[in-house]
């Protein structure tokens, strides 16, 4: 009779009848594969990024609590020998929907610029307060005050803005509070003033 020899400790074991190794090199591609399709994803996102996405960073004031920007600048047709300079003129804006009323005394000096339009809205004080304070503050403004006007009622926006002219020019919006007709329509004055301060 023979006797087999006990199998060997370090051989490797055998599978059962009937039943078929799995090779480790076909397993090891399925997450190789994983890695290659994620990296690709990423490139891909990387070169071309979803254009509805990118739009939603940029900056949005065309229409700011149902107001929407004038084209033109307010000051547009008050420049005098190219006073106030171009980088102060094209960042003056009021809405489209005000109506204007006219220019108002300031009562500065006549030596320097200094420029008062009056303009009259549907919108109310708090819609019109948004707009400018969002506008100017896009347009480069420092807003460095906000309180309610000298003898009057509402509230007051002064902004500061380094001009190519070598002068610092401000740029102050008052809005008067909302008033109401005897149909129920309302309507808010406001002015926005621009100055030249002092040099640089």
């Amino acid at each position: 009779m023979t006797v087999s020899a006990p199998p060997s400790p370090q051989a490797r074991p055998q599978a059962p009848a009937g039943v078929h190794p799995t090779s480790l090199k076909w397993a090891a591609i399925v997450p190789l594969a994983a890695i290659i399709m994620l990296g690709l994803f990423i490139a891909i996102n990387a070169l071309f990024p979803d254009p509805k996405q990118a739009a939603v960073a940029l900056p949005k004031i065309e229409k700011i609590t149902g107001l929407h920007t004038n084209a033109v600048p307010a000051f547009t047709h008050y420049v005098v020998n190219g006073i106030p300079p171009a980088n102060i003129v094209n960042s003056v804006f009021v809405p489209q929907e005000a109506g204007f009323t006219g220019e108002i005394n300031t009562g500065g000096e006549a030596a320097s610029y200094d420029r008062r339009l009056g303009y009259s809205s549907a919108a109310a004080e708090g819609a019109l307060y948004s707009y400018f304070h969002t506008v100017m503050t896009a347009e480069g403004w420092k807003i460095f005050s906000i309180s309610a006007p000298t003898g009057s009622q509402g509230v007051e926006l002064l902004a500061q803005k380094a001009g190519d002219d070598g002068f610092y020019w401000e740029q102050g919006v008052v809005i008067h509070p909302t008033t109401f007709a005897a149909n129920g329509a309302q309507s808010t004055s406001f002015s926005v003033r621009l100055y030249q301060a002092a040099a640089e």
